[in-house]
């Protein structure tokens, strides 16, 4: 058999074994940074056009489908929480619109199906409202201050 170097005598050690560089690219690394660099892109994307879809409409980031929103009310924030008694959805819009306006609209849109108001607080202004079929209730407060109208929810589901 050939041997390129001749064997070590004996006594001294083994020389190490050298091996030559590979040369190029390493594909698999490459492949795998592209697919998840690609599954990110898709992603973002997917929750772009979900949020363009329509911040103001019920069914965004746990408010129902079917919950009206005041047409033109800008969506300040929603917090989800998940708890042992339910998940608790708190949400809270801004409308270019009076106090007046708004109340008459809630009062209608919570007073038909598939939402009742059951209970009024005078002292706060805040309304209970739940879903006919019994699985959601919460409360809503409006508070205005000129033209301007807030909007804030909590939702026990």
């Amino acid at each position: 058999m050939y041997a390129p170097f001749p064997g070590p005598s004996p006594g001294e050690p083994t020389p190490p074994v050298i091996r030559p560089r590979r040369s190029g690219l390493n594909w698999a690394r490459i492949a795998i940074v592209g697919i998840v660099g690609g599954l990110l892109i898709v992603g973002g994307l997917a929750l772009v056009g979900s949020l363009s879809k329509g911040l103001n409409t019920g069914g965004t980031f746990g408010v129902p489908a079917d919950f009206p929103i005041y047409p033109g009310a800008g969506l300040i924030g929603v917090n989800e929480n998940f708890g042992p008694s339910g998940t608790t959805v708190n949400a809270s819009w801004d409308a270019d619109a009076s106090l007046d306006t708004l109340t008459a609209f809630y009062v209608a849109r919570l007073n038909q199906q598939p939402w009742a108001i059951t209970a009024t607080n005078a002292v706060d202004g805040s309304w209970k409202f739940r879903h006919t079929d019994g699985k959601m209730s919460g409360i809503i407060r409006l508070s205005g201050h000129g033209q301007r109208t807030r909007i804030d929810i909590s939702l026990l589901k």
